[in-house]
Order: structure tokens, then C-alpha cells, then sequence
């Protein structure tokens, strides 16, 4: 292990037993848990296998077909153009875009 890995892991391992008020003989469960938040990094693995996981068991569960075509109908119905617009919302979301930064149309 790196030097400057090192360090990290143990500043915010020294980070967590301060937060958890001190105590002792905890100092190994302060370190796995600093290595594994430096481990996660920017995006968080636990969670997008967890997500993947949710995903495939909800796809091979046999519901999707039928929520396909339920979702299909509610885009022809006449809140479909109430529906197209959320998913605009959300996409312009997941782009990385400000909601709250107005933009001319420019572009």
C-alpha cells in the first residue's frame, strides 16, 4: 500500500472514531470501514451492483412485458403528453444540467 494511501485511510479512520465519540478497541472496524469508503470513490459501486442486481431480478421476475404495454398505453392516453414532458425533466436532470440556471435558445 502506498504512503499517501496509507495516510488517507487512517485520517479518515481517525475521522470516524472521533465522530463515533472515542472509543476503544474499535480500531479495526474504523479502518475497514475508512478503506471501504476510499474504495467506493466518486461513484459508488456498492450501490449501482446493488441497482443492477434490483434491475435483473425485476426483469427476469416476468412483469415487464405487462408494464411495457401498460406504459405504452398511458403514452397514446391523454396523459402521455403530461409523461413525455417528466421524462424531458428527468433527462435534462441526468445530463448533468442546472434546473435552477435558465438557458436561451440559442444555442
Amino acid at each position: 500500500m502506498s504512503d499517501d494511501r496509507h495516510s488517507r485511510i487512517s485520517e479518515e479512520a481517525y475521522k470516524l472514531w472521533e465522530k463515533e465519540g472515542q472509543p476503544q478497541g474499535r480500531h479495526l472496524d474504523h479502518w475497514t470501514e475508512a478503506e471501504r469508503q476510499l474504495n467506493e470513490g466518486e461513484g459508488n459501486r456498492t450501490a449501482a451492483r446493488a441497482y443492477n442486481r434490483k434491475t435483473k431480478e425485476f426483469a427476469e421476475s416476468g412483469p415487464v412485458e405487462k408494464q411495457a404495454k401498460q406504459a405504452k398505453a398511458d403514452l397514446e392516453s391523454p396523459k402521455g403528453e403530461e409523461l413525455k414532458k417528466a421524462e424531458a425533466k428527468g433527462r435534462s436532470k441526468a445530463r448533468g444540467e442546472d434546473p435552477q440556471i435558465s438557458r436561451s435558445d440559442s444555442r
